[in-house]
């Protein structure tokens, strides 16, 4: 396989035999040293040098195949991808009763397992699993070993309580698609990916060999055997190579099947060159199940590769050889040669690798690319171009792809310069001995971006589970304003916080000075970032020091009084609303940047895009977005009541014919994000991923607060472009829902003609305004949070209006719809988009999808919710409040960063 990688390096397996003499040994690996030979695999038998190559085989008999009655099934990997797919398969068609499932994660038991399925914990999917086999009749036992020991112990229980044990299906496996170049991989990183399929083989035949099998399947790849497809993930390939010589060695029932690439379940889809070269398709699960029961009808032997293929591309002979899949080519540049061949044709060379493995959009980094190779790039190009080419071009560019369109650009002669035959450049290397690793520095604009962490203090909803009861139960938390909050007679409706002058400042290191001055808006902030980094798996301690930005949308609240800003002791904490999210950095000792937007009631999704283009540069390696607006007295209404925009009655309506201006709110939500390839290094848990986001403004319109159609089709587009979705792929829409009837209407037109005007697929639209009002600077992050919340725990809430036609748009002729029940969502993939159009006309849009990757259990999982010495810190306050006393603890900072 390493000769497929790394194209300077010549490899090849041999097999000698246990019985044969030195001489005759050293004689035989001299000869396969100096032989000029393509064979990638031979073995010596009794003097006689043999070689691998496929053989297509017409033993799957079509006799039919029974698995034996009332016996067990035990499949490892079984609670999910390939594993879980094979168990429905022998329940639904061979009318298997009893399975044995197990796995790397010990399952809760089952008394707490609806609270999983409830708050949607790690264990979820695995449970809605089990009890979608459990409801077809299959009794199942769910078991965790890695010893020897425990597999004992194991199969002696599972004989006692279910019965003999009929089958093996081993579908346990994992990857390493961080650490892709061989030369980078830790012996760490190569044994947690060989372990499932050698150690975790020999455990699992040792202690179920000796029961009635009717068959042991072992789950092989395609990458065990074909040294190109193995290149890359050569410890992928190592396992999977070890399985199938255990099966030729252990004979029946042990059967190794060499798997192709499947596309709905496992790893996913191959699309890579050289798979692509194969002349291997990529299978369904339907052809994977089908093969799989024609080889367990008939008689293929112990080792087999199912296969559906492309008949113009398929070359069996040549796939077991060095150059399999290698296209040959003219040795001179062609005179059409593209600068993107041409830098790869550099790339290759300087990093000894073959044309066929190079992937133009593949950082250089994925393939071991250290500085000291970019330094070698660099010059080469830069010696054809005749310009000293900065190396750091490379970091900002680091993929071929993105470098030739940046030399085109920078360099237009350069097209002209490729095109004529030369001799090779090979640049002097530099006598170093030391070179750094590459960190990404950009160019990944286009990734997923994962949300590995939640928070929210809303109406109604003092936690993310409180928000998700309010929202699935179809709760309003809008009501009358009480007198004693804002001093007034005056019947004003609105979505109220709790407490909210209540506050722990001895836990967060506030003096008593600075509390009476400070914005209260900073409390909730520093409250809800510590419950959402606990969410997110991470303590105080290994926040400490992090890479993280801080992006929060809200505005400042009133000054404070003369007297407390004299003796506040940093009085600029009261004073600039930046502190808002400084103080958070500034306690929590985060490095990235910090900073407060108000694009009023997009602004934290605003403040989401800047996070991402910060993240995909590698600017930071992690950002909390969010937003907050709190209602500290009754001078906002006052505002928007001037503007004749808010409701008489306790209700929002939004798409109703009843609706009659908006209902205020406040609130405070935050999100922890990070790349979707740097959640998974971390083994972070994903809640969804953002596929795109995009940001506009409406530009002059008949006022500030005139909505332009254009510019909201426009800022949807484009979100839905950068996302790389269809438009019919989105099935949910949580709408902006302005309250008034005219921007309800514009709003709608400008969905139906983005995401509509040429599909009929249903599409539901939705808004938590009716469930909390309209909570502002934290209006996006509100309906966000719920949106992921739905994809995430596979469910849609009700909506709490749309429930009377509008006048003048037929929803019944429209794909559109409302749903007014809590219901499944069964949609496949889970896609939903979320819009935010401000006062001010700064519009923001966001694709979000379900994180869908069965192969991957995240390490980390939320840490117990922190609990805090809350106590009234502002009594002056025209709240409700109940005083309770505390005495003043000591400054434990050092202590309380070790503790929690």
């Amino acid at each position: 396989m390493l000769q497929s990688e790394y194209k300077d390096i010549r490899s090849r397996h041999m097999d000698a035999e246990q019985t044969a003499e030195d001489p005759e040994l050293a004689n035989q690996i001299a000869e396969e040293f100096f032989r000029d030979s393509e064979d990638i695999e031979v073995c010596y038998r009794n003097g006689v040098r043999y070689y691998a190559r496929l053989k297509e085989t017409n033993s799957l008999a079509e006799k039919g195949f029974s698995f034996p009655k009332d016996h067990v099934l035990w499949i490892t990997g079984g609670t999910r991808g390939l594993g879980y797919l094979f168990a429905r398969h022998f329940a639904e068609r061979y009318g298997v009763t009893k399975l044995v499932l197990t796995g790397k994660e010990t399952m809760p038991p089952k008394a707490e397992w609806d609270d999983h399925v409830k708050r949607n914990s790690p264990f979820s999917d695995k449970v809605r699993r089990i009890r979608e086999l459990e409801q077809k009749g299959v009794r199942t036992e769910v078991l965790s070993v890695s010893s020897g020991p425990e597999y004992e112990q194991a199969v002696s229980r599972v004989k006692e309580k279910m019965g003999p044990i009929g089958g093996v299906i081993h579908a346990a496996g994992a990857v390493d698609l961080d650490h892709p170049a061989f030369i980078r991989k830790t012996r760490e990183q190569m044994m947690t990916v060989l372990e499932p399929k050698t150690d975790g083989l020999d455990l699992l035949y040792q202690a179920l060999h000796k029961e009635p099998l009717r068959f042991f399947a072992l789950f092989s790849s395609v990458s065990g055997v074909v040294p190109e497809l193995g290149s890359g993930q050569s410890d992928y390939a190592m396992a999977n190579a070890y399985m199938d010589y255990f099966a030729a060695a252990k004979g029946f029932p042990v059967l190794s099947i060499q798997w192709p690439s499947w596309k709905e379940t496992g790893m996913g889809e191959s699309k890579s060159r050289a798979y692509l070269k194969s002349g291997l398709k990529s299978i369904t699960d339907r052809e994977g199940l089908s093969l799989f029961d024609a080889i367990m009808a008939g008689d293929c032997g112990s080792v087999i590769m199912p296969a559906v293929i492309h008949p113009e591309k398929w070359e069996p002979g040549r796939l077991l050889l060095s150059s399999g899949l290698t296209e040959t080519k003219k040795q001179e540049q062609a005179d059409t040669e593209s600068v993107e061949e041409w830098l790869t044709g550099i790339c290759c060379r300087e990093l000894r690798l073959e044309p066929s493995r190079f992937e133009s959009d593949t950082p250089f980094q994925d393939y071991g690319a250290d500085s000291i190779m970019l330094a070698q790039v660099s010059r080469a190009i830069g010696k054809r171009i005749k310009a000293d080419l900065d190396p750091a071009v490379l970091y900002e560019y680091p993929t071929v792809a993105a470098l030739a369109g940046w030399l085109e650009t920078a360099y237009p002669e350069i097209k002209a310069a490729v095109s004529k035959p030369v001799q090779p450049v090979i640049p002097d290397v530099p006598k170093q001995t030391a070179a750094a690793v590459i960190q990404p520095s950009g160019g990944a604009a286009a990734q997923d971006i994962a949300v590995v962490g939640m928070s929210c203090r809303f109406p109604g909803a003092e936690s993310i589970e409180a928000y998700w009861k309010l929202l699935s139960e179809g709760t309003s938390a809008i009501q009358r304003v009480p007198k004693e909050r804002w001093k007034t007679e005056k019947a004003d409706y609105a979505g109220l916080l709790k407490n909210v002058t209540h506050f722990d400042p001895e836990f967060f290191l506030i003096p008593e000075e600075d509390i009476k001055a400070m914005d209260i808006q900073s409390f909730l902030i520093l409250e809800e970032a510590l419950h959402l980094f606990r969410d997110s798996g991470y303590s105080l301690q290994e926040m400490k020091g992090r890479s993280a930005g801080v992006y929060l949308g809200g505005r400042g609240g009133s000054m404070p009084d003369e007297n407390r800003l004299k003796h506040a002791k940093n009085p600029i904490v009261a004073a600039g609303p930046n502190y808002l999210a400084a103080n958070l950095s500034q306690f929590f000792d985060l490095k990235g940047p910090s900073l407060v937007l108000d694009t009023a009631c997009s602004s934290a999704l605003v403040g989401m895009n800047m996070a991402i283009q910060a993240l995909s540069c590698g600017e930071i390696d992690s950002a909390v977005v969010g937003g907050v607006s709190l209602l500290e007295s009754g001078q906002t209404h006052r505002m928007f009541e001037l503007r004749n925009l808010l409701s008489e009655e306790p209700a929002f309506h939004i798409f109703d014919r009843r609706t009659g201006g908006i209902v205020l709110g406040e609130g405070v939500g935050m999100v922890y994000l990070k790349t979707a390839a740097q959640a998974v290094k971390d083994g972070d848990r994903i809640h969804a991923v953002i596929k795109g986001i995009s940001v506009n403004n409406d530009g002059r319109t008949a006022g500030p607060a005139t909505p332009n159609i254009q510019a909201q089709k426009e800022v949807m587009a484009k979100a839905l472009a950068k996302s790389g979705r269809k438009a019919e792929d989105i099935s949910y829409i949580e709408a902006n829902g302005s309250g008034s009837e005219v921007t309800d209407l514009l709003e709608l037109r400008a969905i139906e003609a983005v995401y509509r005007m040429q599909y009929s697929a249903p599409c539901e639209l939705g808004s938590m305004k009716p469930n909390i009002g309209h909570p502002l600077c934290a209006e996006g992050i509100a309906g966000f949070i719920k949106t992921v919340l739905m994809l995430s725990r596979r469910m849609r809430v009700p909506f709490l209006s749309g429930k009377e036609p509008m006048t003048h748009y037929d929803l019944s002729a429209s794909p559109f719809y409302f749903s007014h029940a809590l219901r499944e969502w069964t949609d496949s993939p889970r896609i939903a988009a979320v819009s935010s159009f401000a006062d001010g006309g700064t519009n923001a849009h966001v694709i979000v999808e379900a994180w869908e990757q069965e192969a991957y259990t995240p390490v980390r999982k939320p840490l117990p919710r922190q609990e805090l010495k809350r106590r009234a810190i502002r009594p002056d306050k025209a709240e409700s409040l109940h005083e309770n006393a505390h005495k003043s603890r000591p400054n434990t900072f050092w202590k309380q960063m070790k503790t929690y």
